[in-house]
């Protein structure tokens, strides 16, 4: 079978003043391999930008599956 990537989806579950139990955001086009360094300066500009707490992280890769 061939695998060909099609997107990458990052979502990040956050706390803050406004939101105490929580609010998903998600983040498309996400590129095809990040290094855990890449997800962590991404968190790291949220946190920074935001003021909100991460609460958790997804990522979710979407490949395209064909029998050769």
């Amino acid at each position: 079978m061939k695998h060909q990537f099609k997107s990458n989806k990052l979502q990040v579950k956050v706390t803050s003043a406004l939101h105490p139990d929580g609010i998903t955001r998600t983040f498309n086009n996400v590129c095809a391999n990040p290094s855990d360094e890449q997800i962590a300066s991404f968190i790291d500009a949220i946190t920074t930008l935001t003021g909100e707490t991460v609460q958790s992280i997804t990522l979710t890769n979407t490949q395209m599956i064909a029998n050769d």
